[in-house]
């Protein structure tokens, strides 16, 4: 298991081992707990916009577009199913 040292600034780097199987980048936020005279380090994740909407209900996906005229024609064809209802 890697370990860790404390500089005289308080300062802890966490080895690469832990940092890559976790994900973390440089300034990602870590929530720091004790428990039980021990230290819980939990990243705080950071989640992405789209990854939010998708939970709430009648979200649809973004979708990328190689221009304005085909938004546009999505557009009008989903306005045409909304209207022959």
């Amino acid at each position: 298991m890697p370990t860790a040292c404390l500089s005289s600034k308080g300062q802890l780097v966490l080895p690469k081992p832990v940092r890559d199987a976790l994900g973390l980048e440089p300034g990602d936020e870590l929530r720091v707990e004790v428990e039980d005279g021990s230290i819980r380090i939990v990243p705080r994740r950071k989640r992405r916009l789209e990854e939010v909407l998708s939970r709430l209900p009648g979200h649809r996906p973004r979708r990328r577009f190689e221009n304005a005229e085909a938004l546009l024609e999505v557009e009008r064809e989903e306005a045409r199913k909304r209207w022959k209802r």
